[in-house]
């Protein structure tokens, strides 16, 4: 008998310990943009900091005072320049993956081939967590 229940036990403490589910804010969220033609003219409403050309240059981790996971997936032939809420964050290269990490709350994601002739667009994330970008 002892046994018996020493193994309904231990089976007890193995289900409960192992929970597959995830917190709420775990959850990456999926996001596929699509290349459209460069159509601005002159200074760029998108970029509020270019790609820096010193040593010294300053940019922005975002709004808030969480850590939001940026993560990108360049599924093309062109190396990207990418900026978080308009402040240049890398480059990101052809068919190549990278992350940067912002303040909890960033806004929006600009992305444009270092040539300057295609752009990928989005705005309205507000992230408390992390974003999967695709760009096609």
């Amino acid at each position: 008998m002892k046994k018996v229940l020493f193994s309904l036990l231990a089976l007890a403490v193995l289900v409960f310990a192992y929970n597959p589910t995830k917190a709420q804010g775990d959850e990456r969220k999926k996001i596929e943009l699509k290349s459209s033609d460069v159509t601005t003219r002159g200074a760029n409403p998108n970029i509020k900091e270019d790609r820096p050309t010193t040593d010294d240059a300053k940019s922005s981790r975002g709004s808030g005072s969480g850590t939001c996971y940026v993560y990108l997936h360049n599924y093309t032939g062109y190396s990207i320049d990418i900026y978080v809420d308009g402040y240049w964050e890398g480059t990101l290269g052809k068919y190549d993956d990278a992350w940067v990490t912002t303040g909890s709350g960033y806004t929006s994601l600009y992305g444009v081939s270092v040539g300057r002739t295609k752009e990928w667009k989005f705005s309205g994330a507000y992230c408390y967590g992390s974003y999967d970008y695709y760009f096609y």
